[in-house]
């Protein structure tokens, strides 16, 4: 019988349904794709795309800004994800290498008082900057938010779908992954759980007969 204390997840693609940065740069900043494409290949660090990438955004209206921030929409059992990981009275964390300010938002206009960390997206006059409160330079993949610094547990659960899970996915007890994190899985024999929505997350965990903590 598995017991945990501790739930992280990913917040672009896994809790959205879209990757959202990923969309706000196609809609926003010309040629981001060479810089992203240059860090998928290991050429670059996640932190040095998201500074070449922001660096692209053309001037955008608040009112531009909050239009696409609505446009963001989570999972259809995300919430219900949310009211049961709280009745096993475990811990639920976001670990993004994203930005703040869209899981900010996304997180009140649905209630929700969940800890997160992420890079910091700065807007001002149409304009944007990027800081990394939670860089670490010892980040094995140099990333603009470690996600592996923020765990404290020995024991945790991580559900993720992209290239910035790709080292706590390898840490984690119990492991949930979609998109190219799944198929990274399957291709170097990790261990994991797919999924394509939260509904199969909440199966699986009562399947285990996940107890209260």
């Amino acid at each position: 019988m598995k017991r945990f204390y501790a739930i992280y997840c990913d917040f672009d693609g896994t809790i959205t349904k879209e990757d959202s940065v990923n969309k706000f740069f196609e809609m926003y900043a010309p040629n981001w794709m060479e810089s992203e494409e240059q860090w998928i290949a290991g050429k670059i660090s996640s932190r040095e795309n998201a500074i070449i990438q922001v660096g692209l955004l053309k001037n955008i209206s608040m009112q531009e800004l909050d239009e696409y921030i609505n446009s963001i929409e989570i999972d259809d059992y995300f919430l219900d994800f949310v009211e049961f990981v709280k009745s096993k009275n475990i811990k639920l964390t976001i670990l993004s290498d994203g930005f703040d300010l869209f899981i900010q938002k996304v997180l009140e206009r649905y209630n929700l008082d969940i800890p997160y960390y992420a890079n910091k997206l700065i807007y001002k006059n149409g304009k944007f900057n990027i800081e990394f409160p939670y860089y670490n330079e010892k980040c094995n993949k140099k990333a603009g938010m470690c996600k592996c610094q923020k765990v404290k547990e020995n024991k945790f659960c991580y559900i993720g779908d992209g290239t910035s899970d790709l080292c706590i996915a390898t840490k984690a007890d119990l492991l949930f992954a979609s998109k190219k994190l799944h198929e990274y899985c399957k291709k170097n024999n990790i261990k994991h759980s797919h999924f394509t929505s939260f509904c199969n997350i909440m199966d699986k965990l009562r399947e285990g007969n996940i107890e209260n903590a």
